[in-house]
């Protein structure tokens, strides 16, 4: 068991911004968030998952929407969503867990554990930002979604019994989407020790890994920092763009999501990047010619070339304003726990669905070819 402060939030917050894909939420609002956390304790217990007794009972805690939803003001929710919860299950939760690494979604459940003096666990379910709730480990496990809870800062609450993770995402983003503005609060899969210790449950030490990217992006030599810690942490990587010029991007909101494409450009390397939230695709080119795509789970992390952290919503907000941008850009093979082909076909799926057909011709699966990339 150890403690973060305000400081360790805020360096775990841009490493946060890095390991989210793009998504994750932006680093102004987490920031904000972390003022509400300190309002309630100067300090947040964090526990390990081998220090959690197989007895304990645990809850997932999350933020749901779009990062550029109009009120994304999380401070008394997610104490909503843990009280509620344990009325609906007639459990007491003795740790809150996260459900991925990003800006906001690591920071909203210290929201709870600041309230309540819970412990945080030092997991969770993905090593990422997932675009949707059904693309983390424990809807991989299968765990049980039949007590969920969607929850407003003005404690509406939306009580919800879904038969699995799918069932459970279309139906939060429903009222996510017409009932809370694009941004709600979900507490969730109620879950013992013994299930979070089981193969495959969670992705242990992220936060802990947050922390130290955080520490690297803020060095002199960010990305050289930044690159030594993801080849301890995760299976494979490489630099896709050093410095990446953005010519072109978009956003909307849609169902709760930001949706749009950046496009960035390197000498006569351009990439374009397809993100619901967080980055769904990218597709590499060598002057007119394709030469390879990333597909999640596979990360495609983002900085600016300084270390600043650096998310799709940053990046197309600040490019609207007419600022130069220019950003680093990294392909991270994604953890063994989720990277398996069903997950795949979910980002394919959801891919689709918000951009309908994406031509892929004459590209190929980087996995095949990384020696393009230089690396």
């Amino acid at each position: 068991m150890y403690h973060i402060n305000k400081e360790d939030m805020e360096i775990i917050v841009n490493g946060a911004s890095f390991l989210a894909s793009g998504g994750g939420g932006g680093v102004q609002s987490a920031n904000d968030v972390i003022k509400n956390i300190v309002s309630f304790a100067d300090q947040v217990a964090v526990a390990e998952p081998h220090e959690v007794h197989d007895d304990a009972r645990l809850l997932v805690i999350c933020g749901v929407g779009a990062p550029d939803a109009p009120n994304l003001n999380f401070k008394l929710s997610p104490g909503y969503g843990l009280e509620g919860l344990q009325t609906m299950t007639g459990e007491s939760y003795h740790y809150v867990l996260p459900i991925e690494v990003g800006a906001m979604n690591s920071m909203i459940p210290l929201l709870a554990c600041a309230q309540f003096d819970i412990p945080f666990v030092d997991a969770d379910g993905a090593g990422r930002s997932v675009p949707q709730m059904s693309m983390c480990s424990y809807a991989l496990r299968g765990f049980s979604t039949r007590e969920t809870l969607v929850v407003s800062e003005e404690d509406d609450q939306y009580p919800l019994h879904p038969d699995n993770a799918e069932d459970m995402e279309a139906q939060v983003r429903n009222i996510v989407s017409t009932k809370l503005q694009d941004a709600g609060t979900v507490a969730t899969w109620s879950l013992t020790g013994r299930q979070i210790h089981s193969p495959g449950a969670l992705v242990p030490g992220s936060l802990a890994v947050a922390r130290s990217i955080g520490k690297a992006m803020a060095s002199a030599s960010p990305l050289a920092a930044v690159q030594e810690i993801i080849a301890t942490c995760y299976p494979a990587q490489a630099v896709i763009l050093r410095r990446g010029k953005v010519t072109a991007a978009t956003n909307r909101v849609q169902d709760g999501f930001d949706v749009g494409t950046v496009t960035l450009q390197e000498g006569t390397r351009q990439v374009t990047l397809y993100f619901v939230n967080e980055s769904l695709l990218a597709t590499i080119d060598d002057g007119s010619n394709p030469v390879a795509f990333i597909l999640g789970p596979d990360m495609i992390c983002s900085m600016g070339v300084d270390g600043t952290p650096m998310t799709n919503s940053e990046i197309c907000s600040q490019f609207a304003a007419g600022h130069k941008v220019e950003i680093t850009l990294l392909w991270v093979q994604a953890v063994d726990t989720i990277r398996v082909p069903s997950m795949f076909f979910k980002y394919l799926a959801l891919l689709l669905q918000k951009f309908g057909e994406v031509n892929l011709t004459g590209y190929r699966f980087l996995e095949d070819v990384p020696h393009i990339l230089g690396e």
